[in-house]
């Protein structure tokens, strides 16, 4: 309701106008329009989001290493604001590393590169999401708000407004404010999905494992397995002589009742 009353003092202003005031809105106006069609079509020219995932194949005792490798690679590629979004290393029995990164295209490549030295890349994919929609979508609305903001302005600076409706308009460019703000946030975070790719770099040792390690892991986990196959049997007894007894018993009444036909 604010928002109509508001929109109709505008109207009623800029009809009221002259119009060698009215002229330097619209001119305004229209450079606003022309300039967000320029960063549109500008946008347009890269719009594909990528994001690349590689597995590496290492020997197990160099797993820590080749992560530690990697992470020094993003450090090294400060350059192309190479970032790490995700670290994570398994140093158990079955060791593992994981890392996620972020950087400009030509950081992604260094980074591929520089991991095949440290082991067999076993796969590696490419996905990339269009976000021409979001992008466009979102740069006519900026210029939305941007112009309905300048006319904001230029109604709360006109001589003559009452309190209340000054009130109303301050507290409607408060609002338009924080719509902008929030729509240059999520602008900048498109933007910087399409000026950026992701990489995620997976360090494994399914090849590289030694001829002993899967014998002394089955040795290792003799004892557990031992006991959990006991305790399964336990369990299997239990729920079976309830059953055992039920059955004996309808075997030893059926014997009497054929004894007894017998008999006669």
């Amino acid at each position: 309701m604010n928002r109509l009353l508001i929109a109709f003092l505008i109207l009623v202003v800029t009809g009221c106008s002259p119009k060698s005031e009215s002229a330097p809105a619209f001119v305004e106006a229209k450079d606003q329009r022309s300039g967000s069609q320029e960063k549109a079509a500008e946008a347009t020219r890269r719009t594909l989001a990528y994001e690349h995932t590689i597995e590496i194949d290492t020997p197990e005792d160099k797993v820590a290493a080749t992560h530690q490798a990697a992470l020094a690679a993003c450090r090294e590629a400060s350059v192309d604001l190479c970032e790490v979004l995700t670290s994570r290393i398994n140093a158990g029995r079955q060791g593992s590393a994981t890392l996620r990164v972020r950087a400009k295209p030509n950081g992604i490549q260094k980074l591929i590169a520089s991991m095949s030295k440290q082991g067999e890349i076993t796969s590696q994919s490419t996905y990339a999401q269009d976000l021409a929609g979001p992008i466009v979508e979102g740069e006519k609305k900026l210029a939305m708000l941007t112009s309905y903001r300048a006319e904001l302005e230029a109604l709360r600076k006109r001589p003559g407004n009452d309190a209340e409706a000054l009130i109303k308009v301050t507290h409607e460019l408060a609002q338009v404010q924080s719509e902008l703000e929030f729509v240059n946030g999520k602008q900048a975070d498109l933007m910087r999905r399409v000026e950026t790719e992701i990489l995620t770099i997976n360090i494994q040792s399914e090849h590289g494992k030694s001829f002993w390690k899967p014998i002394s892991l089955a040795l290792s986990d003799f004892g557990g397995s031992l006991s959990n196959g006991i305790s399964s049997a336990i369990t299997g007894v239990a729920y079976l002589l309830p059953w055992s007894i039920v059955i004996g018993l309808v075997l030893w009444i059926g014997r009497k009742v054929w004894r007894r036909r017998q008999a006669r």
